[in-house]
C-alpha cells in the first residue's frame, strides 16, 4: 500500500541537511576551478626529486601558489 502526505507545507519544507551539503558541494566545485588549485594539483601531481631540480619541496608548493595570502 502507498501513501503520501497531502500536507503541502511538510512536502515544501526544506531538508537543511540537503541545502547544507548542496552549499559545501558547491563551494568544493569553485575550489576546483580555481587556478590556484590546478596550481596546486599540478605540483602535487610531480615527484619529490622533480620538485627538487626546480628547486622547490612539497612546503615551498603553497608559498609559491598562494604567495602572501597564506600563512604557515
Amino acid at each position: 500500500m502507498t501513501s503520501f502526505s497531502t500536507n503541502m507545507r511538510e512536502m515544501m519544507r526544506p531538508n537543511l541537511r540537503q541545502i547544507g551539503d548542496h552549499f559545501f558541494n558547491a563551494l568544493g566545485r569553485m575550489a576546483e576551478l580555481s587556478p590556484k588549485y590546478r596550481a596546486i594539483q599540478h605540483y602535487n601531481a610531480m615527484s619529490d626529486a622533480t620538485l627538487a631540480e626546480m628547486g622547490m619541496t612539497r612546503e615551498d608548493v603553497v608559498r609559491r601558489v598562494f604567495g602572501a595570502r597564506m600563512w604557515i
